[in-house]
This record gives C-alpha cells, sequence and structure tokens, in this order.
C-alpha cells in the first residue's frame, strides 16, 4: 500500500516536471534555429503561404525534403527556409507539389511559387 503511494506521488511530481523540461528544450531550439535563420548571414529564402493553406503542411514537406524553416511572426505566413543558391529551384518545386486537400474534398495547389525578393 505505501509503495503505490509512493509510485502515484511520485508520477504526479516527476511527469509534468518532464513535460515541463521536455517543452522548455523544444522551445529553446526553435528559438535558436529563428535566430539563425534570421541572422545577416544565413543564406534563405522567404515564401508567404497563401491564405487558405497551412503553413504547417508546407514546412512539413520542406522538413521531409531537408529543409529547416521557420514562421516568420510578421503578420502574414511567411516562412523563412534555410537553403544554399543553388538549392533554390528545390523548395520551389517541394511547395508547389504539394496537395492539400480541404474540408471539402478539393484540392488546392499552391501553383506557380513565387519567393518574396522575386518580382511579381
Amino acid at each position: 500500500m505505501l509503495f503505490s503511494v509512493s509510485l502515484l506521488v511520485v508520477t504526479v511530481l516527476a511527469v509534468p516536471v518532464a513535460l515541463i523540461l521536455g517543452a522548455r528544450r523544444w522551445g529553446m531550439a526553435e528559438a535558436a534555429v529563428d535566430a539563425r535563420l534570421h541572422s545577416a548571414s544565413a543564406h534563405t529564402v522567404a515564401y508567404v503561404v497563401p491564405e487558405g493553406q497551412d503553413p504547417a503542411l508546407v514546412r512539413v514537406a520542406l522538413s521531409h525534403a531537408g529543409f529547416v524553416t521557420v514562421l516568420d511572426r510578421g503578420g502574414d505566413q511567411r516562412l523563412l527556409v534555410e537553403c544554399e543558391e543553388s538549392r533554390r529551384e528545390q523548395v520551389r518545386q517541394v511547395i508547389e507539389a504539394i496537395d492539400e486537400p480541404e474540408l471539402t474534398g478539393a484540392e488546392v495547389h499552391a501553383g506557380h511559387v513565387r519567393f518574396v525578393d522575386e518580382p511579381a
């Protein structure tokens, strides 16, 4: 009986502490990536995710292709993608290949992807 109570107390105390420490570590790692991609020395392209498209799906597709991204907090859904100039077209192809089913069952295609630094 005493063992069960002790185990319950340890679990009630240890699990939340472990979750808090894990979330803190993840947040610090994400902040470090954010700072790295916003530095002047980073090679990045910026892509504004169109309204109606989920930026998380774009981030996942780019992550699976080996790219590091952060969601810029500038108001619009701007993604910063870390890539060398030679891989710019590969980033474009990954984004253009995303098929996102909407709630209605239709698919939303990104169409031609234009980065922020390119003329309209």
